[in-house]
């Protein structure tokens, strides 16, 4: 089965702002799609998104990012059988930059994703096993999901400088359970929303985006509706805990060198002493980005102090970067990486990013991004690779449940494989 033609194409993502997709076309006419999320929140650090300029759609065009994709990437492509490993290696040679700014980390990538699914029609399996099979793994495992029921910071118009405030249903026993119960959380919280008179529409990332009075204050109201549904459900009050990502490099004060929530200075001690206190009063589990991308002898105190109570999740200071990660393990920094695959323009090398994680007892995240496509690919990718844990958004918007749906179906699927072999 052999590639016809590798099409590049202007979609629009979860924002309405362009995104790239790519089509390859095999020589039995079977086709696949695969499109490339764009984060609001970005790291300095992750590979280089092409956009145009100009003033066709604000300067987010795609055009050159097709062209580079029809005139320099499909001539090395077509009429061979797709071999997605190897045509990454190739198209990172071709950019031959360390930022992947000559073609683009998102031409590239639109590339990388479609090659992974051609594969997989030429090998008859789904994606999942064919990523199982390159990381070299026999068996594979279903993420522990992070739901995002409140959104702040820049994916918000609202006051709450804490991006995500996330549930996580430690008490599920299988994918289907945890997406049941968050669900029956989120409805919850809406009617207590409701009831006090805060908004309930949503953010970019699909939790509620209301104003509140403290940075605490969406913990309380999470809590309360958790504990109502536990009574609801019968089930233990610790079946869920919280998560946060911070994203503070959002808020970090480059000439001061201070975190600023409310008009109020922090300084990377102080924040730090103010998630101990959190940790203190409610069940968090997980904080996310708690200093910024660049504060690494803030980041060595925050794994001393908080490091063996909860899981510290570095994305900003990493960015999906194998050398970043290294630095950090040999730094004492963090203790999980969030795994992003536009923040290193290929799935091969986010594949290794993971790999090098898993290898030296670093926790993995697999994550989407703030304006997203109906492209479910993290589903598959987190299955196949074993990485334990995935937040894609939400309990609302389909750009967001999509993968959810996904991760419904993959696990359909295992069940009943399981029970068709006994």
């Amino acid at each position: 089965m052999k590639i016809t033609h590798i099409i590049g194409r202007e979609i629009f993502d979860s924002r309405g702002f362009p995104a790239l997709e790519c089509e390859i076309i095999l020589d039995d006419h079977l086709s696949v799609y695969s499109s490339v999320a764009s984060g609001a929140s970005r790291s300095s650090y992750e590979a280089h998104e092409l956009r145009d300029g100009g003033k066709r759609l604000m300067g987010f065009g795609l055009t050159q990012a097709i062209g580079n994709i029809e005139r320099v990437i499909a001539p090395l492509f077509v009429g061979k059988e797709p071999n997605a490993v190897q045509a990454d290696l190739e198209m990172v040679e071709i950019d031959g930059t360390d930022d992947k700014s000559k073609l683009g980390a998102n031409t590239i990538l639109a590339v990388s994703k479609a090659m992974y699914k051609a594969q997989t029609q030429v090998y008859g399996m789904d994606l999942f096993q064919l990523i199982a099979h390159l990381c070299s793994f026999k068996s594979i495992l279903l993420p522990r999901p992070f739901f995002n029921i409140i959104n702040g910071g820049i994916h918000a118009q609202n006051n709450l400088a804490i991006q995500e405030f996330m549930i996580v249903p430690l008490g599920a026993h299988d994918f289907r359970s945890a997406f049941e119960s968050s669900v029956t959380v989120f409805y919850e919280l809406k009617k207590l929303l409701y009831q006090y008179n805060k908004i309930t529409s949503v953010g970019d990332e699909g939790g509620f985006a209301p104003f509140f009075t403290s940075q605490t204050e969406p913990l309380d109201f999470i809590m309360k509706a958790i504990e109502q549904v536990s009574t609801q459900l019968g089930i233990s009050h610790d079946y869920f805990a919280l998560a946060l990502d911070v994203a503070s490099t959002q808020f970090f004060n480059n000439q001061t060198g201070t975190y600023v929530i409310e008009n109020k200075n922090y300084t990377s001690e102080e924040l730090i002493s103010w998630y101990e206190e959190l940790i203190n009063s409610y069940p968090i589990c997980s904080i996310e980005d708690g200093l910024s991308e660049n504060d690494w002898a803030g980041w060595q105190l925050m794994t001393k102090s908080l490091g063996s109570r909860i899981q510290l999740v570095g994305d900003d200071i990493f960015a999906t970067n194998k050398n970043r990660i290294i630095q950090g393990m040999e730094s004492g920094i963090a203790n999980t990486v969030l795994i992003k695959l536009n923040q290193v323009g290929t799935v091969t090398e986010a594949i290794q990013a993971l790999r090098l994680c898993q290898e030296n007892q670093y926790n993995v995240m697999v994550s989407h991004r703030s304006g997203e496509t109906e492209d479910t690919f993290i589903a598959d990718f987190a299955v196949g690779a074993c990485a334990g844990q995935i937040k894609a958004g939400g309990c609302s918007r389909s750009e967001r449940v999509a993968k959810y749906n996904r991760l419904l179906r993959i696990e359909d699927l295992l069940t009943s494989s399981l029970l068709n072999s006994e």
